[in-house]
């Protein structure tokens, strides 16, 4: 191989190794090139996705830069909510700043700006001012951002329209309520642990005191009766919507004072308590007091008046006679035989009156006993249930027919069903049961009260007995004799803290 031949060779594979070089190279920059596309188009779709979070987010958004005094330039940028919200455009907004938009003076706002520079994140409220001029009233929360070394803020605003919507209701409620807990005519008074913590002035007038440190802090149990703490603390307890509690105290005063309490349960100064509506029926109680007493002396009064006049005419024939023997006539056996007579009628007329002798209407008709209970349960269901007492029955299928007067019998019922509704004050169930017995129907009235001894059930019927607090004892005299009226006759059981179960039997038509 001569020089030439050699020299070409080795410029020949230089060439190549260059043409592999490019190659390489170029393969290189594909890659390159290649990758720069993939960046280019994550940066644009995450650009992408920015801006769609931006723009839909529900809150408005502001970009913005403020310098060390406080001065804040044009805004940045804004979300589609911000300018959307104040009623311009994203370019009108753009020319803006917060001095534009802000319903604080320039010194007032310049401090909030210095605030939120030296603090990375802050939050507080404002007044932000519409296009049209109206407030929007907005919370803000700021956080700075660094970037090249300088400092920008951003901004995030929600309007919190309803929210003071809300907040003045809730206010101008808690007014109205104060306002009407203020001027209502019935105490009403706050207790945790049993210790006054609250009291209105009407609480305070009924309960003695001149100030509230004369009342507040002090127990319930000071001056509430012994005998109605067991009563107080079951209704504080159980409550109810309609549990109440008529309750007898000494105020601070000294004056006993009679009330009825309703107790709800509440939250107090985030504490659990017990709100007590106190209504004054002091009077009512001396009225009613009055009443039965007027009730007594009327009756009475008839009962006197009554035998003075059926024993008038036996005591004036006694009369004549004592002054015959006198006048020194000497008593024999017709003459004795006529008084012994004329004191046996006085013996009788007195034992009538103390039975309550009573006319009555004699013209029976058929009655249908089943519906008659309905009537009286269905009129005396409203106080059954203010005393948490429910009914339950228990008729027969078949109509039961007695002879009688409708509005007697009716009273019968009312009377008994009544007695058992006043025997539960702690409430409980009345039960009715309808039987059939031979020729007659037993109608049983059973509650679930205090019951009686062997002493007060021998004593049922008497004039002007009675177990209950308030009562002449007379209610149970006319049962007993409408009864009577009827050829029926009433039966009591009784056992003492167990019930007490009235038993009436009727003749029926056949």
């Amino acid at each position: 191989m001569d020089v030439m031949e050699l020299g070409y060779d080795q410029e020949k594979d230089k060439l190549l190794h260059e043409i592999d070089q490019l190659k390489i190279e170029n393969e290189k920059l594909k890659s390159e090139l290649s990758t720069t596309k993939e960046i280019s188009k994550y940066l644009n779709e995450s650009e992408q996705r920015f801006e769609q979070l931006f723009n839909n987010i529900s809150d408005a958004v502001y970009y913005l830069k403020i310098d060390k005094e406080g001065v804040s330039g044009n805004f940045i940028e804004v979300n589609k909510i911000a300018y959307k919200r104040l009623g311009y455009t994203r370019e009108e907004m753009l020319n803006m700043s917060p001095f534009d938009i802000d319903y604080h003076e320039r010194e007032e706002l310049i401090q909030i700006l210095e605030s939120i520079m030296s603090t990375e994140t802050l939050i507080f409220e404002t007044m932000h001012v519409c296009k049209d001029g109206t407030l929007i009233p907005v919370e803000i929360k700021t956080h700075n951002v660094v970037m090249d070394g300088e400092t920008f803020t951003l901004s995030v605003c929600r309007d919190i329209s309803e929210r003071k919507q809300a907040e003045r209701v809730i206010r101008d409620t808690k007014k109205q309520y104060q306002r009407l807990v203020e001027s209502s005519t019935n105490g009403i008074a706050v207790l945790q642990d049993d210790k006054w913590v609250f009291a209105n002035e009407a609480a305070l007038k009924l309960f003695g005191a001149h100030t509230k440190d004369q009342l507040l802090g002090k127990s319930i149990y000071d001056m509430l009766y012994p005998e109605f703490i067991e009563k107080y603390k079951i209704l504080t307890k159980f409550g109810g919507k309609h549990a109440r509690l008529n309750s007898t105290w000494k105020n601070l005063d000294g004056r006993e004072i009679h009330t009825e309490i309703v107790s709800i349960p509440i939250i107090f100064r985030d504490r659990v308590a017990k709100q007590l509506i106190i209504q004054d029926v002091t009077e009512r109680k001396q009225a009613e007091d009055l009443m039965i007493q007027a009730e007594k002396m009327n009756v009475v009064g008839q009962l006197a008046a009554g035998i003075a006049h059926e024993i008038r005419n036996p005591l004036t024939s006694l009369k004549g006679f004592v002054q015959l023997f006198r006048s020194g006539t000497v008593p024999n056996d017709k003459f004795l035989n006529i008084m012994e007579s004329e004191l046996e009628r006085i013996d009788v007329i007195s034992s009538e009156f103390l039975t309550l002798a009573k006319p009555y209407n004699v013209d029976f008709s058929p009655v249908d006993i089943q519906e008659l209970l309905k009537n009286v349960i269905a009129l005396l269901g409203t106080e059954a249930s203010k005393q948490r007492i429910s009914i339950d029955t228990s008729f027969l299928n078949e109509t039961i027919i007695v002879d009688g007067v409708n509005a007697e019998l009716k009273k019968v019922f009312i009377n008994l069903i009544k007695n058992a509704i006043e025997v539960m004050p702690d409430g409980g169930t009345i039960k009715i049961i309808v039987e059939n017995s031979e020729e007659a129907v037993d109608i049983s009235i059973q509650d679930h009260g205090i019951g009686m001894t062997d002493e007060q059930l021998r004593r049922l019927g008497e004039p002007f007995f009675t177990t209950k607090e308030t009562g002449t004892g007379l209610g149970l005299m006319v049962t007993y004799k409408i009864i009577d009226h009827h050829h029926g006759e009433m039966k009591v059981k009784s056992k003492l803290n167990e019930g007490t179960t009235f038993t009436v039997r009727l003749p029926v038509i056949t």
